[in-house]
């Protein structure tokens, strides 16, 4: 039998990585977690997959010394937010495994960061004698429930190697080379489709509206779109997200806002710093935008990326446009991607950090 890896997880109460208890249960299997770090949030979700790592044989531990233990471990996987957040995770949790002698190990990061933080991690890891990876992750709870995900490898390939039988449990992984940012380009290339996606049908959504005279929601939209949806224009983006909405009047479930601000933000970055067309950017920029829109006119109510439908629409189309159009400099795509930052609530403004580096980490 190949090595069984012996992991640890942070971020393991959390949607996308929870499902490896059960994916990866068994005595056949290609990896198990012994520990799993748990702040202790309680509510019915996070009880269940206390549950299921419970069967899986992982112990849960509240501080990151515990979850390093003696050092047997291979590696962490990490699986909790972005750059502002991870790299508190790693400032810590690396220097531990280090210290503890964890030998030939490994750092397994399946956050969505930005590219110049993947390069500063591996650099930070590889002072501490741990190999590093960014494999992000694409295709929401339900794909890592059924681990049909993909999962978007790069880095050392010897590493890959060492992994895949692990990521094949846990969803489609594709290796996209040795740069250790490739994985993180390829999920922000994904992005400018998806927000882009977003934007179309949601703006089609609110034009049918003022047409024909429809209420968001009305069951004639919905008839109308699974229709022309299905030509030439069409996006899944009406099946994932917006149908969402229009359909089952469910606003709170999907792509959080939250977590989609930053990613945009990200990719406009990316597109940025290789030279793309401002108008290539600008889209993204005004995603980036409407999205701290919402944000800042419902605050602490959870929203998913389609709700901006309804600001298209109804009352605060001019605020919407007001926000936006102050703050957005089509011949300053740097100063538009900053002021896209400073648009967002505090909170989740400290989880950016767009300009990180290796000195960073400490």
């Amino acid at each position: 039998m190949a090595e069984q890896l012996k992991l640890v997880a942070v971020g393991g109460l959390g949607l996308m990585l929870s499902p490896a208890a059960k994916h990866l249960t068994g005595d056949d299997s290609p990896a198990r977690f012994v520990r799993v770090h748990d702040r202790g949030t309680r509510d019915e979700r996070r009880d269940r997959v206390r549950e299921a790592w419970r069967q899986h044989g992982a112990e849960r531990v509240s501080t990151f010394g515990d979850l390093v233990g003696d050092g047997r471990i291979d590696g962490a996987v990490i699986c909790a937010g972005k750059n502002g957040d991870d790299l508190q995770i790693l400032r810590e949790l690396v220097p531990l495994m280090h210290e503890r002698g964890v030998r030939n190990g490994f750092i397994l990061h399946l956050s969505t960061v930005s590219t110049n933080f993947a390069e500063a991690a591996e650099a930070f890891c590889r002072d501490h004698g741990l190999d590093y990876g960014n494999y992000p992750l694409t295709g929401g709870p339900a794909g890592a429930e059924a681990a049909t995900m993909l999962i978007l490898a790069s880095g050392d390939r010897d590493l890959y190697g060492r992994l895949e039988p692990m990521l094949q449990k846990l969803g489609k992984p594709r290796y996209f080379g040795e740069r250790v940012t490739a994985g993180a380009e390829v999920k922000l290339i994904g992005h400018y489709m998806v927000f882009n996606g977003l934007m179309g049908i949601a703006s089609g959504a609110a034009l049918h509206a003022a047409c024909f005279g429809h209420e968001l929601g009305d069951p004639a939209q919905v008839d109308f779109f699974e229709f022309l949806n299905a030509g030439a224009g069409g996006t899944r983006q009406w099946e994932v997200a917006l149908s969402k909405g229009i359909r089952d009047h469910v606003w709170d479930q999907g792509f959080m806002l939250q977590h989609a601000v930053v990613d945009a933000i990200y990719a406009a970055k990316l597109g940025m710093d290789r030279g793309l067309a401002g108008y290539a950017l600008l889209s993204m920029l005004m995603t980036a935008l409407g999205f701290a829109f919402l944000l800042n006119t419902y605050p602490g109510q959870p929203l998913a990326t389609h709700a901006i439908v309804r600001e298209m629409i109804g009352a605060n189309r001019q605020a919407l446009d007001d926000f936006v159009h102050s703050r957005l400099n089509a011949a300053d795509v740097a100063g538009t991607l900053q002021q896209c930052v400073e648009a967002l609530p505090e909170a989740i403004r400290r989880t950016v950090l767009l300009d990180i580096q290796r000195s960073d980490f400490g």
